[in-house]
């Protein structure tokens, strides 16, 4: 299970933008199953629509259907239940959301796993974030658009992870100029 939980909540991190709060906080209410949607409560108490990608939902559905008794024998109506749960025995028998250092702890052990422990602390949960960005940047082109999926208020911030390869500077030079 706990396997499960990790794999959605990578996921998730890396196709949402969430940051690491954002995603501990989530509620299985908060998700619109049918839209692939959920309304939060972001960065400076502002709400904001969340697109969640096909993988990321199967992910969490996979978890959830695995986590089903568990959440079955809460007393709490599943709709307020945390997305992502903890897993320990000081949790006992209820449903407690991961705090933010699990959510890092998760991160920091799953890169020991795949990558080994120098590569511990080179990728973070903010790590997931500059993807969701950049792959937005890389895919349209379109800083407004990533602005906007990214949930940044100033632009200048959802500049910062706008870097260009010089591959990509000549080939779109040479797209203009040649």
């Amino acid at each position: 299970m706990i396997n499960l939980r990790d794999r959605a909540f990578l996921l998730t991190l890396a196709d949402t933008g969430l940051r690491v709060h954002e995603a501990c906080n989530l509620r299985r209410g908060d998700i619109d199953w049918l839209e692939g949607r959920a309304v939060i409560i972001g960065k400076g108490n502002r709400e904001a629509v969340l697109r969640f990608s096909r993988r990321s939902l199967r992910a969490i559905k996979d978890y959830l259907s695995a986590r089903a008794e568990m959440d079955g024998s809460s007393s709490k109506a599943l709709s307020s239940l945390p997305v992502f749960a903890r897993h320990d025995r000081a949790s006992g028998k209820k449903v407690k959301p991961i705090s933010t250092t699990t959510g890092r702890g998760i991160v920091n052990q799953r890169v020991r796993e795949a990558l080994g422990e120098e590569a511990v602390g080179t990728i973070t949960p903010h790590s997931f974030r500059h993807y969701f960005v950049t792959t937005i940047l890389l895919a349209s082109g379109n800083l407004k658009l990533a602005q906007e999926l990214a949930r940044h208020q100033n632009i200048a911030v959802t500049q910062r992870y706008s870097h260009l390869s010089d591959e990509e500077l000549d080939r779109k030079y040479m797209e203009i100029f040649d």
